[in-house]
């Protein structure tokens, strides 16, 4: 154990002993004892005997007091940096950046040199003028040259006030608008008002000394004087009348013809359209020749916002009641006028006495029907009940396996009879109410047999006159 610690006390000092270099800075120099024997240094041993010789002796001369020598340590060079020389040139700014590489990783790789060729652009290719391949449709400003670069852009602050006061011209801007759009309205009221007073002052041409249809019968080329017209002249103060005649019997028979004179629904509706529009158009004049005043616009709920657009409306809800006073009192007249067209009671007859009359005037047509059993009352009924209604007459012929029907009248009513002949009334159908009055024990009903049962027309056509 004593050997060991005095092992590595020797080994720590062998190492201060070389950490104290000869002639290094601020290292005093020690006294040196009586010179010793100096082992050989250690780096020259070659062989592992020779260097525990070189330790033992190193640890006996530190025991002895004696400082082996040791082989002088290599000199490093320092870091460029860390010298003082460069530390001065750096202070003053002269000093480069040494390019030194601690690790072969950080170590830089030099680019191969590039070639670089040196020329000057020709004048025909910096002059627009000359250059053929400068496209003038850049602007004037292009160039060949190579623009320089931009600097970057700056922020610019709005000048307080600038956008309140576009927002105040362009409210200036709208008013205006509005104030023309006024004025061409009221222009356009004024040039309508200004036409109206045209139309009224109206000036007619005098008459002429003869009218034309005067020029034949006077000679002199004017009217004789006085109020005596002669004997001779083919004007006289008598009025001659047509002596009425009698019109041909081919003619009235044509006249009786229903197709020739009554008009289709088509047709009527298109006379009282026609009639309507040459009223409104008439009134359409007076109102501009001012001889009667304008008509109130007819405002309802759904457009009076739209004609008052360009009125100012103080009080929106007194406008509504009076549009609404003004619909109540359209709506009152109408009733009013309706009621006041109403007919009465005995108008109503009459007005239906003089329409069958009108309609037999126009022709009197007669319809033959053949019914195979006509003795159920429903079916009897019928027949007569509608041929009361439409002003027919006529007889109704029934037999066991047969029954006829005739009837006469105007045409449009017998095409009315015909229809419920032959489309209304369902002459088999009736079999089912037959069969259960049957068997609820009415014989009388259930003797009939309608399952058979049919109707048809055997003949229409016109006749003089009812028989």
């Amino acid at each position: 154990m004593d050997a060991l610690i005095a092992k590595k006390r020797a080994e720590v000092m062998a190492r201060l002993a070389s950490m104290k270099l000869p002639g290094g800075a601020g290292a005093a120099p020690a006294p040196t004892p009586a010179p010793a024997p100096v082992p050989a240094p250690l780096a020259a041993a070659e062989s592992p005997l020779d260097k525990i010789a070189a330790i033992k002796a190193r640890i006996q001369a530190k025991l002895s007091g004696q400082i082996p020598a040791v082989a002088p340590i290599q000199p490093t060079e320092l870091h460029p940096m860390l010298r003082d020389d460069y530390k001065a040139s750096a202070r003053s700014g002269q000093a480069p950046m040494p390019r030194i590489s601690s690790i072969k990783a950080n170590q830089r790789k030099e680019q191969p040199k590039r070639l670089k060729i040196e020329h000057e652009a020709p004048t025909s290719f910096t002059d627009p003028k000359k250059n053929p391949y400068f496209d003038t449709s850049l602007g004037a400003h292009r160039t060949a040259e190579p623009h320089a670069r931009r600097a970057g852009k700056q922020f610019q602050f709005a000048r307080p006030g600038r956008y309140i006061e576009q927002a105040e011209r362009l409210r200036n801007e709208a008013k205006m608008e509005q104030l023309k759009v006024e004025i061409a309205a009221r222009a356009e009221v004024a040039r309508l008002e200004d036409e109206v007073l045209d139309a009224n002052a109206i000036k007619f041409s005098e008459p002429p000394e003869i009218e034309w249809w005067d020029a034949p019968f006077v000679s002199n080329g004017a009217y004789p004087q006085g109020d005596v017209v002669p004997v001779e002249s083919l004007i006289t103060i008598y009025v001659q009348h047509p002596v009425p005649v009698e019109p041909p019997a081919s003619i009235l028979s044509m006249s009786s013809a229903p197709s020739q004179l009554m008009l289709t629904r088509k047709e009527r509706k298109k006379v009282r359209r026609q009639r309507r529009i040459e009223t409104q158009r008439e009134h359409r004049e007076k109102v501009m020749l001012g001889l009667l005043p304008p008509d109130e616009p007819k405002l309802r709920m759904s457009n009076f916002m739209r004609i008052m657009a360009n009125q100012s409306v103080p009080d929106p809800t007194k406008l509504e009641a009076e549009v609404r006073k003004q619909m109540q009192a359209r709506q009152d007249k109408h009733e009013a006028d309706n009621q006041a067209r109403k007919l009465t009671k005995e108008q109503r007859v009459a007005k239906n006495e003089s329409k069958v009359e009108s309609e037999e005037q126009r022709g009197v047509v007669a319809a033959v029907f053949r019914v195979g059993n006509l003795r159920y009352p429903q079916h009897r009924y019928k027949v007569s009940i509608n041929a009361k209604q439409n002003h027919l007459t006529g007889v109704a012929l029934v037999c066991e396996h047969l029954s006829v029907v005739v009837v006469e009248g105007p045409e449009k009513f017998v095409k009315a009879y015909k229809k419920l002949m032959l489309r209304r009334i369902d002459w088999v159908n009736a079999q089912v109410k037959l069969d259960a009055a049957s068997s609820a024990g009415d014989v009388e009903q259930a003797e009939f047999d309608l399952s058979k049962n049919s109707c048809h027309m055997i003949w229409q056509g016109p006749i003089e006159q009812r028989r």
